[in-house]
């Protein structure tokens, strides 16, 4: 026993502790060349497979939503077309008159026809005829209530002068569109739904048109849409976002700065390819979209656009029924592709 405990016990603790420093070497020399391997961006150890997604047939509703604001229509000026002096109002402020209706008489002069008379000497002259007094009636330049008059009774007016105004009762319902938005809407459409916040069911609202942009550059919308030099000014903040507007319908009973949500079709594509808008690159007429080639690689394909609802675009050509493309562009994330409705628009 106490050959044991003098001998063979501390014979083999010395093993062991040889046997771990030759554990510890080999872990810190021996594998650093197994590690420098691992470590070599030539030598991949993980494959990255990217998603594919065929070309399929479906169906694209081009719908575009803007928040607008629904405001009352500013009265319309009463002008003078012929000069004179005011003789008398043919309608009384308050007075519901009809477009045409007459408001206000005003008098002038004009020369007469000259005659031709023979003086003593007999010769021919020409003599200035007597002025004669022209009426003429102003008129109501469109439906509505007579306000308030600017002029008096004998009071000489101008051509072009502002004699009183008409309020129409009209609404106008108005919002601000983006530059994707404003690529959505080259077709030109002509009307959209509004949905006023806590007033009647979705009506159609008509004369869809567009105004100056915030810039101040008066650029037209293009299309069946057209200017309104009397459209609010953007709120976006935007240098490139453009005022729209519609006219509310008669009968349709809104209040002045109520909230509402346009809504407006701008076409419709039934039965056509398309893919997700997170494969194509471009946003407007044209892009490209990536198939995978014999070698693996991502080979680009260009393609025309046609139109989208956000989440799908119609492909006019390009493309197969059936033929595979990267779901996501190559060099970005798929977050960073995931565009919203706004951002592919319509070739036309």
């Amino acid at each position: 026993m106490g050959v044991t405990r003098r001998i063979v016990l501390p014979t083999i603790k010395v093993l062991l502790l040889a046997v771990i420093a030759v554990a510890a070497v080999r872990l810190a020399f021996g594998g650093d060349e197994q590690s420098t391997a691992d470590d070599d961006p030539a030598m991949p150890s993980v494959d990255i497979v990217q998603p594919e997604i065929p070309a399929s047939i479906g169906t694209v509703v081009n719908t575009v939503e803007v928040e607008a604001t629904i405001t009352a229509d500013a009265p319309t000026a009463v002008r003078a077309t012929d000069a004179g002096e005011v003789t008398v109002f043919l309608a009384d402020p308050g007075d519901v008159v009809e477009e045409g209706d007459p408001l206000v008489e005003v008098v002038f002069e004009e020369e007469g026809e000259p005659t031709t008379e023979t003086d003593d000497e007999g010769n021919e002259v020409e003599v200035p005829g007597e002025p004669v007094r022209r009426f003429r009636t102003i008129e109501a330049p469109a439906p509505g209530t007579v306000g308030e008059y600017d002029v008096l009774a004998g009071e000489t007016v101008a051509v072009g002068d502002t004699l009183g105004s008409i309020a129409t009762g009209g609404f106008t319902v108005s919002g601000s569109l983006s530059a994707e938005q404003q690529y959505r809407l080259v077709s030109g459409p002509t009307s959209a739904e509004v949905q006023a916040r806590g007033g009647p069911a979705p009506f159609a609202c008509t004369e869809l048109r567009t105004g100056r942009s915030a810039s101040g550059s008066g650029e037209d919308g293009g299309g069946a849409v057209s200017q309104d030099p009397m459209m609010p000014p953007d709120q976006s903040g935007g240098g490139s976002s453009t005022a729209i507007s519609c006219t509310v319908p008669p009968g349709v009973t809104v209040f002045d700065g109520l909230a509402a949500t346009m809504v407006i079709e701008a076409g419709r594509a039934e039965n056509v390819l398309v893919v997700p808008v997170t494969a194509v690159e471009g946003a407007f007429e044209s892009g490209n979209v990536w198939k995978v080639g014999p070698d693996g690689a991502p080979v680009e394909t260009p393609v025309t656009l046609g139109l989208t609802d956000g989440e799908l675009v119609e492909i006019r050509e390009g493309l197969a029924e059936g033929d595979a493309v990267l779901e996501f562009v190559p060099g970005g994330s798929p977050d960073e592709e995931l565009l919203g409705p706004d951002m592919i628009g319509e070739a036309g």
